[in-house]
């Protein structure tokens, strides 16, 4: 939503003074050329500070940057393009009257049109009431006065008292009076009556009403009468005296539109060409009490016609050509100069407050109210020009010195016939003047005749560019690459290594009991020992310095390439102090009125104070004064406005909330602040929530940009400060929503985190296949290698001892049944076949282990077979389905368990065992768990010396790649743990057909 901020009410920032000609205000003009319209026609400025422009090719509106044609909104339509008249009213409506007769109401950009009286009746001029109510003059002979109330318009005549017909002009004034100029006359309803009155004044077809900020009624009949204050008794209550008398028509002819400004200055358009302003104070003996300003001043056209003082106090002039602007600004171009001296400028104050300027030609005698007197011309090259203590003006030429008699310079002669440009001038303290003729020496006038200087500075090697004289009385030389300083007999040199950092020296001054050192690089002070200097890289406005004077409000006023800079007294101290911190300073260039930058390389002084306290520059252009006791300050926030964001070639006018296609990423947002005195200054911060870390500082950029965008909700902020740095810190706000393709939305997330979940088990679900098929490969080779074991132990050991048996059988068939060998023998083949019955059994479960898949009941027999009478407290838990093992699986699995229970049973001392298996679609779990002594964490490290049954457990493990592990403490009991994965445990099965997916689970195998 977009928040603008409101006029603030009161007093507006400042006013222009009318003490300073028409010709000493800044004026700017905008022109077709500069994108202004043309015919203009009306002028208002809104609440949100817009200036609004009416005129014969549409709607505009202006923010002292930019023209914007206005546009309405899809379903609206402008009736017209032809604006007569413009009103925007307190609730922020702005009203527009047509030449065509119609008027449109602009309320928060929608557009109503009503047809106030008959149709193709000119709309001249639209008023507002204290109460609300709008008023509107109509052209012609069915015209009239028509009033805006409930939401319909009604033609005011004979009931309210008017006549009927034409009315050029109405006035909704401050007390709640509606003047209307209509039938010859001036009528008036005063606040409470139900009809007009007719007045004495008498007007013509073309009055204009106005009233002025004090309450009085002005008006501007039409010939032959002249621009007056309407009479006493007219006038509302509590009104004082005019400033301004009549203003008779042979100087101002009337019926042209007028404005009384808040100084109580006339303002008028003249059908004559231009504009005319008559001020209120006494005029200046100098100054022509009526100004006039038009196209050969700058004035953007001769055909004027709308006047505004818009909120800040400037001037605004709508033409058929453009617009222009009159602000007051804080530094005045001198009257009557020349802009530009081929050979520079050099200046000198007078003891009266005047200064002496020399161009390349002339001398004159410049003033800050009135033009400059040329005093005397010449025909040499001026270089420097001094006034001494008595007030004689001396000039260095090229040549040699010369002296101001009346309005002639005459020629000094110099002993030894001396000539040469004369660069600097001192006065010492027994009243000498002397001149400094680099090349030459330094010259002295003692009484009326000139000798070269006494010692020192008549001893000097070489003669300086320019001298100054400290409080002291210690003299400073200024040799451009160093200074020199002369101490009674003491001379002492600062260049760079004493801290003089400044580049060339531009100017050596006193300033108090301080003495500062001007160069290109910035500025250099005296601190009884060695000069500190503020280098231009840390503090560019401090760059190519010319001109240094204390100001009569006691800052420090510096003259450089950037423009005239203002330091505060404490502000410079700090900065001395500490180098490296930011100076303090207000900078003053062109836009404040300044003719031009700080003239160069001159070695004179470009800035001076006179008695009356102005301040005296020499720029590039001209010559320009400050005064420092009357510096402007515009104390108004400017109102903050976003007008749209363009996103995919589209543009959205700024509203609530604006909705942007799926899928936006890159977008642009305009703003502006509406402070029209120098908009050139405004200065914004913006941010974008959630993008953004921080304020980010555009400088004085109007637009914002932003790519990479994602979908969600965002809220745009900025604010803006006016041309002194006065912040709007309310701003203005956009709140705009990106929405998601289908590829940005929370479903194709969730989708393609399913695919990714989806493809990862499946890969996962592959590299467990590969796994399983390498090991059971590694399995089955096993079993073929433990089959063909069995088939050599089987072909060879078994059927070769089954030989040896059959022959000692034979062998002992033939011993008598009495003989004792015979017993003996049987015995041992007994031994034998039981041992032959053994190793079947073996070879049988090398080829294809036990056809026992009954872990539990293998189990329960080993326990069993253990001889141990704890036995009688073993359990095995089953849980799920018994599958079928692998037969190496299921032999590494019993040879585990196996070797646990009898640990338990043999070592453990174990009154309690129980045996958990688990049958799981994912996996094979065996947990031997019993109650005996434990183990410690060293034997289960790396079990006991000499004994492998730990060991031989791990090992076992590993061959089927299953995780193993064994838990327990001293006392605490034991528990064994083995894992094994189903694709690895489980032997082929016959299942039932499963779906895609199910099939390629990991432990369906």
């Amino acid at each position: 939503m977009i928040g603008a901020s409101l006029l603030l009410a009161g007093t507006p920032a400042h006013a222009l003074d009318p003490a300073r000609g028409i010709g000493q205000l800044h004026h700017s003009a905008w022109t077709i050329a500069d994108g202004a319209p043309p015919d203009i026609w009306a002028l208002a400025q809104s609440s949100d500070g817009y200036l609004w422009l009416g005129t014969g090719a549409g709607l505009y509106r202006f923010d002292g940057v930019r023209f914007e044609k206005f546009r309405p909104l899809a379903g609206d339509r402008l009736p017209s393009a032809n604006v007569n008249a413009l009103f925007a009213d307190v609730r922020g409506d702005l009203w527009i009257g047509f030449e065509a007769g119609q008027i449109s109401r602009l309320r928060r950009g929608r557009l109503k049109t009503f047809t106030p009286g008959a149709p193709g009746v000119s709309v001249l001029q639209i008023a507002g009431d204290r109460n609300g109510g709008v008023w509107a003059a109509l052209a012609g002979r069915q015209g009239g006065l028509a009033h805006f109330s409930d939401d319909r318009w009604t033609v005011v005549g004979a009931n309210a008292g008017l006549p009927p017909g034409s009315v050029s002009s109405v006035l909704a004034a401050h007390d709640g009076a509606i003047w209307a100029a209509t039938g010859g006359w001036l009528w008036v309803r005063r606040p409470g009556a139900p009809r007009f009155e007719r007045t004495a004044e008498a007007i013509s077809q073309r009055a204009r009403i106005v009233q002025a900020r004090d309450g009085r009624i002005w008006l501007s009949p039409g010939a032959p009468h002249p621009i007056h204050a309407i009479a006493e008794h007219l006038q509302p209550r509590g009104t004082g005296r005019a400033g301004i008398g009549p203003v008779p028509p042979a100087i101002e002819p009337s019926g042209e539109k007028i404005l009384i400004d808040r100084d109580n200055v006339l303002w008028g358009a003249r059908s004559k060409g231009g504009i005319f302003r008559i001020g209120s104070a006494k005029p200046s003996a100098h100054r022509d009490p009526v100004e006039r300003f038009t196209l050969s001043e700058g004035l953007s056209s001769n055909i004027a016609n709308p006047l505004l003082e818009d909120r800040e106090g400037n001037i605004w002039i709508g033409t058929n050509l453009g617009l222009d602007r009159f602000r007051e600004a804080n530094a005045v171009a001198a009257p009557g100069l020349p802009p530009t001296s081929r050979q520079g400028f050099q200046i000198a104050a007078e003891r009266d407050g005047a200064v002496y300027v020399l161009t390349g030609d002339t001398l004159f005698r410049a003033y800050a109210d009135r033009p400059a007197d040329a005093i005397a011309r010449f025909d040499a090259i001026p270089r420097s020009l001094h006034v001494d203590r008595s007030g004689m003006v001396w000039a260095g030429f090229e040549h040699g010195i010369a002296q101001l008699d009346s309005a002639r310079f005459q020629p000094v002669a110099l002993p030894g016939g001396a000539k040469g440009g004369v660069a600097g001038w001192i006065e010492l303290a027994d009243g000498r003047l002397c001149a400094s003729m680099p090349g030459q020496g330094v010259f002295c006038r003692h009484g009326a005749t000139w000798s070269r200087a006494p010692a020192p500075l008549g001893t000097l090697s070489e003669a300086p560019v320019q001298m100054a004289a400290d409080s002291k009385h210690r003299l400073w030389l200024n040799y451009e690459d160093h200074l020199l300083m002369i101490d009674g007999a003491r001379q002492t040199r600062f260049a760079r290594r004493e801290g003089l950092d400044v580049g060339g020296v531009e100017l050596i001054a006193a300033i108090g009991d301080d003495i500062y050192a001007l160069g290109d690089f910035g500025l250099a002070r005296f601190d009884g020992n060695r000069f500190r200097t503020l280098r231009s890289e840390r503090h560019p406005l401090l760059s190519r310095l010319s001109g240094i004077s204390r100001g009569v409000d006691g800052a420090l006023w510096l003259n450089g390439i950037e423009g005239v800079v203002r330091i505060e007294s404490a502000a410079l101290a700090a900065a001395f102090a500490d180098p490296a911190r930011p100076l303090r300073a207000t900078l003053l260039d062109l836009d404040d009125g300044l003719p031009g930058v700080a003239q160069q390389d001159a070695n004179t002084p470009t800035a001076l104070t006179t008695k009356d306290g102005r301040l005296w520059l020499v720029t590039s252009h001209g010559i320009a004064w400050i005064d420092p006791r009357r510096l402007m300050r515009n104390p108004l926030p400017p109102p903050v406005s976003i007008t749209r964001l363009v996103a995919a070639g589209r543009a959205y006018p700024a509203s609530a909330m604006i909705a942007l296609p799926a899928g936006t990423r890159s977008l642009q947002i305009d703003y502006t602040a509406l402070s029209l005195s120098i908009p050139e200054r405004v200065r914004f911060r913006y941010q974008l929530e959630t993008v953004d870390g921080g304020w980010v500082d555009p400088g004085q950029r109007r637009q914002a940009f932003y790519t990479g965008l994602g979908p969600g909700q965002y809220r745009f902020r900025v604010l803006a400060a006016n041309n002194d740095g006065v912040w709007n810190r309310r701003g203005a706000t956009l709140d705009f929503v990106i929405p998601p393709t289908f590829g940005q939305s929370m479903w194709f997330k969730i989708i393609i985190a399913g695919l990714l979940l989806a493809a990862g088990w499946l890969l996962y679900s592959l590299r467990m296949r590969q796994l399983a098929s390498r090991i059971r490969g590694q399995l089955e080779e096993r079993l073929r290698e433990r089959e063909r074991i069995a088939r050599e132990l089987h072909d060879t050991l078994l059927q070769g001892f089954q030989g040896l048996v059959y022959r000692f059988q034979s062998a002992i068939d033939r011993l008598p049944p009495s003989s004792a060998a015979r017993t003996d023998l049987e015995q041992a083949l007994d031994l034998a076949d039981a041992a032959l019955a053994d190793g079947r059994d073996r070879v049988r479960d090398l080829r294809s282990g036990s056809d026992d898949d009954d872990l539990a009941q293998h189990f329960a027999n080993t326990a069993a077979q253990s001889g141990s009478p704890g036995a009688s407290a073993f359990r095995v838990i089953t849980e799920g389905q018994p599958r079928t093992l692998h037969p190496v699986v299921r032999a590494e699995i019993t040879g585990i368990g196996d070797e646990a229970i009898l640990n338990a049973i043999r070592h453990a001392r174990a009154t309690k065992i129980e045996v958990n298996i688990v049958y799981h679609a994912r996996e094979l779990l065996l947990q031997i768990a019993d109650n005996g002594i434990g183990i410690s964490a060293d034997m289960i490290a790396g079990g006991r010396r000499n004994h492998f049954g730990m060991t031989g457990m791990r090992e076992r493990a590993a061959v089927i790649r299953a995780d193993f592990s064994i838990a327990s403490r001293p006392g605490g009991g034991t528990q064994v743990t083995l894992t094994v994965p189903a694709s690895i445990a489980y032997g082929a099965e016959r299942r039932p057909r499963k779906g895609l997916f199910r099939r390629w689970m990991p432990g369906e195998d």
